[in-house]
């Protein structure tokens, strides 16, 4: 049962970031890209990433959902060494009192029934609802006292010491379980995370230094919770496809911005993290995970999201076909000017369709 829940939360979280590809998010950033006409570009990132948020949020909450800390032993029905004898003798009595006292009841029905002051009117109706000798409400009340007499199977009682000590000994099997599938678990979703596991500093130590000797990497430094601050800038020609960030021996999914080259020297620029759409916002992810898993999005988790929020410009002096920016292109110092102010009410992730020379 457990590693089906387990099985769950991986669905509930990888599920929306499945339809987005997005294991990298931005937090609070900076960036713009130049693209001339003739194929020279610059690009800088500066800011936030959310790179291990994500699994920071997935072991808060396989601990919030750790099992029960404290043993309790629960017992109901009868006692184990009662007889099936003494059971069924048990219940005939609760049955024959029952059957008893609606016995006597309808007798008393029956006798104001028989009274000659009633009119004919009434004596009718009470033969029509059954009720002149009492024999329905004899036999009605006779089944209620069956199902009384059952449910005294489901009443909670003392538990003998062997009782205790059986379901003592399940209890610790069931939480050694559960402690090597939570295990399993962390593995398995540090695996999706390309290796890091945020409880581990090691892995987290390791990663930066990874990615600091890496060109255009002029800053890297871990604020904490998986988010990084980063001062990144390259440039060159955009003789072939450019992404960003893009770590090798990780496997962290699409990345944040992408420059494809179409045919015909036509350049499409897609950013799909520069906004809070609700398929690749964290604080989504919280509440999409929260509405299938217990305890998932609630206040006891200790993770807190960034929220997305910054600025993309695009800089060129190329013709533009096509871009999704509220006002349009502005012209500053000769080159024609596409901006978005990422925020809680960003339409969409920023897109732009260039010509190039």
């Amino acid at each position: 049962m457990q590693a089906k829940k387990f099985a769950a939360l991986g669905l509930a979280i990888i599920a929306p970031m499945s339809l987005s590809g997005c294991l990298l998010l931005p937090g609070q950033f900076d960036s713009e890209l130049n693209v001339m006409a003739d194929g020279q570009f610059a690009f800088t990132y500066k800011g936030q990433i959310q790179l291990v948020g994500l699994a920071n949020l997935i072991n808060d909450t396989l601990e919030a959902d750790a099992t029960q800390t404290e043993f309790t032993a629960s017992c109901y029905g009868e006692l184990p060494d009662e007889s099936k004898k003494a059971k069924d003798d048990r219940k005939e009595k609760a049955k024959q009192k029952a059957e008893a006292d609606t016995a006597t009841a309808a007798a008393g029905i029956a006798e104001i029934g028989g009274d000659d002051s009633g009119t004919a009117a009434s004596k009718s109706s009470q033969t029509d609802s059954g009720t002149t000798d009492g024999s329905e409400s004899v036999s009605e009340d006779a089944a209620i006292a069956s199902v009384e007499a059952a449910s005294e199977d489901f009443e909670e009682r003392d538990c003998t010491p062997a009782e205790v000590e059986q379901q003592k000994k399940e209890w610790d099997e069931q939480q050694a379980k559960n402690k090597k599938d939570k295990e399993a678990a962390k593995k398995m979703f540090a695996a999706m995370l390309g290796g890091i596991d945020p409880s581990d500093p090691k892995t987290i130590e390791r990663f930066t230094k990874e990615v600091e000797r890496l060109a255009a990497w002029n800053k890297v430094e871990h604020q904490g919770n998986g988010v990084f601050l980063i001062d990144y800038a390259t440039k060159g020609r955009l003789a072939d496809d450019f992404a960003f960030p893009v770590i090798p021996r990780y496997a962290l999914g699409n990345p944040m911005i992408h420059i494809t080259r179409w045919d015909n020297g036509r350049v499409r620029i897609e950013a799909p993290t520069f906004h809070n759409d609700a398929d690749v916002s964290l604080m989504s992810l919280m509440g999409a995970g929260g509405g299938m898993i217990p305890g998932m999005g609630g206040s006891n988790n200790k993770f807190e999201p960034v929220e997305v929020k910054g600025s993309f410009t695009i800089r060129t002096n190329a013709r533009i076909l096509a871009n999704n920016t509220d006002e349009g292109p502005a012209n500053e110092g000769g080159l024609q000017v596409l901006r978005w102010d990422i925020g809680p009410k960003t339409y969409g992730p920023p897109m732009a369709l260039l010509k190039m020379d």
